[in-house]
C-alpha cells in the first residue's frame, strides 16, 4: 500500500531506518515540488508571515526585559537599601578606628585641624582690629 494515495493526513511511521530515510526524502521531494508550483504565492505569504512573526518576536522581547527589570529592581531595591546601610556603618566604624590611630601619633583630624583654623581666624580679626 505504500503507493496508494490517501486523503489520511496522519504519518505512517515506518519501520526500518530504512524506510524511514526513504519516506523523509519523498517528504523533500514533495516540499520541493509543491514550492515550485505554488512558489509565487506561498513567498508572499512567507514574507508577511516572517514580517508578523518578527512584530510579535519584537514585542515579546520588550515585553520579557520590562518584566525582568521590574521583577530585578522589585527584588534588588531591599537588598541595595541593606547594603547602603551596612557600607554606612562600616564606613563609620573604619572611620573611628582610623581617627584613633592618627591620634595616637599625634596627626589631628579634620574636624580639629577646622576648629583651628576658625580659632586662628578668630585670632587674626581681633589682631586686626587692635591695631
Amino acid at each position: 500500500m505504500a503507493g496508494k494515495k490517501t486523503s489520511n493526513t496522519q504519518i505512517e511511521f515506518a519501520n526500518t531506518p530504512a524506510e524511514q530515510l526513504r519516506r523523509v526524502w519523498l517528504a523533500g521531494l514533495g516540499a520541493f515540488s509543491l514550492t515550485r508550483k505554488h512558489g509565487g504565492q506561498w513567498f508572499g505569504r512567507f514574507v508577511e508571515e516572517g514580517q508578523d512573526f518578527t512584530a510579535r518576536s519584537a514585542q515579546f522581547a520588550r515585553e520579557a526585559v520590562a518584566d525582568a527589570q521590574a521583577q530585578a529592581t522589585g527584588i534588588f531595591s531591599p537588598i541595595l537599601l541593606r547594603a547602603e546601610k551596612q557600607f554606612d556603618a562600616y564606613a563609620k566604624v573604619v572611620e573611628k578606628g582610623v581617627g584613633r590611630v592618627l591620634h595616637r601619633f599625634g596627626i589631628p583630624s579634620k574636624r580639629e585641624v577646622e576648629d583651628l583654623s576658625r580659632h586662628v581666624a578668630t585670632l587674626t580679626r581681633k589682631l586686626k582690629t587692635a591695631k
